[in-house]
């Protein structure tokens, strides 16, 4: 091998292992990086999370008080239906009944869950838990859509027409009854939504309290 081909070739390699360490220290200032912002984003999940349980232990507080007016008729029979005197009939459904429908706390977690892009998440086991309250959002807002819907655009007018004359016709009455016993089977869904979110989000700060 002559001088001027080791030159060249000492050259080649000096060349190449500056390539291998600039790529090596791009991929380690990479996961350095990634580190740092998954570090954060846990950071902000454990306050998403706390907040979501406050919210969710509220909302859930609120529905089954809710449930109480929801099913006030549930079972009655015709009889006992019909013998309700119209004053006690319009007092006791008179107020909008309402009811929570949860809207999660918002920040960068719940970005990074709505966009889909759980793979920034390296833990595994933290995906599949985020995974799983990503479903259950979707599973809220078709639950939660369902009932509102059927409530404004069923039972409300129903009962405000029934309560328009002070007078409560037998067929109002069936007629309302049912449509109650309706939107509180649409409510159980709601509640029990609410009820995996929470376990999900308990289970999802225990996880972080375990990796902490």
């Amino acid at each position: 091998m002559t001088k001027h081909t080791r030159e060249k070739l000492q050259e080649f390699i000096v060349i190449v292992l500056g390539v291998f360490i600039a790529l090596a220290a791009e991929s380690w200032w990479s996961d350095r990086e990634q580190r740092q912002f998954e570090r954060e984003l846990m950071e902000d999940m454990v306050a998403e999370f706390e907040a979501n349980l406050e919210i969710l232990d509220s909302d859930i507080a609120i529905n089954v008080e809710a449930r109480k007016r929801l099913g006030s008729l549930q079972g009655v029979t015709d009889e006992a239906l019909f013998a309700m005197p119209d004053a006690a009939l319009s007092e006791q459904l008179g107020p909008y009944m309402t009811w929570a429908g949860f809207d999660p706390e918002m920040g960068n977690v719940q970005a990074l869950v709505e966009s889909g892009n759980l793979g920034a998440i390296s833990d595994r086991k933290l995906r599949l838990r985020l995974a799983r309250w990503t479903g259950l959002l979707e599973k809220r807002r078709r639950v939660n859509l369902q009932a509102v819907d059927f409530q404004h655009r069923s039972v409300v007018p129903a009962i405000a027409r029934a309560r328009a004359d002070g007078q409560w016709s037998d067929s109002e009455r069936r007629e309302v009854r049912d449509l109650l016993d309706q939107l509180l089977e649409m409510h159980s869904f709601v509640l029990m939504n609410q009820r995996q979110l929470r376990d999900s989000a308990a289970d999802i700060l225990s996880f972080l309290d375990e990796g902490a």
